[in-house]
């Protein structure tokens, strides 16, 4: 909730995620004092906190995309390329935008979107809550 709340308001999602990842670490320390975190016990805590984080996200997204707006989300998907086409003669481009109009064509964008979002979201959250981890063993150690 960290990280949607953090991109709502207009921060880099890498850094939502981070953070998000990061109070994890801190909530469980707070919680589990005794526990010894190493900076690869972090890194699982923050991967369970971005699979979760991306569940939420994937739920949020279905209820947008079903509930009316779906096909709002695709036709501002088919401007955008339609702009990048016309700003860029690669032909490529071209048959993109013509497979993005199709449903399969759509589809297979949305879930290619979604598995990237999945990896970002367990990489950066991995990433916050490792750093999380050795700041505290840093700060135990002393």
């Amino acid at each position: 909730m960290a990280a949607i709340f953090l991109i709502l308001l207009g921060m880099p999602a890498g850094f939502g995620m981070v953070i998000a990842g990061f109070l994890s670490v801190i909530l469980y320390h707070r919680r589990r004092p005794f526990v010894h975190l190493t900076a690869a016990k972090g890194a699982r805590v923050g991967v369970i906190t971005g699979a979760l984080g991306f569940g939420v996200f994937a739920v949020m997204l279905t209820l947008v995309t079903i509930l009316g707006s779906g096909k709002e989300i695709h036709d501002a998907i088919v401007k955008y390329f339609q702009q990048a086409a016309s700003q860029n003669a690669d032909p490529r481009l071209q048959q993109l935008l013509d497979l993005v109009k199709t449903p399969d064509g759509y589809t297979a964008l949305l879930i290619l979107c979604l598995v990237v979002t999945l990896l970002a979201f367990l990489i950066f959250s991995s990433l916050g809550g490792a750093i999380a981890a050795f700041l505290l063993y840093r700060r135990e150690r002393h």
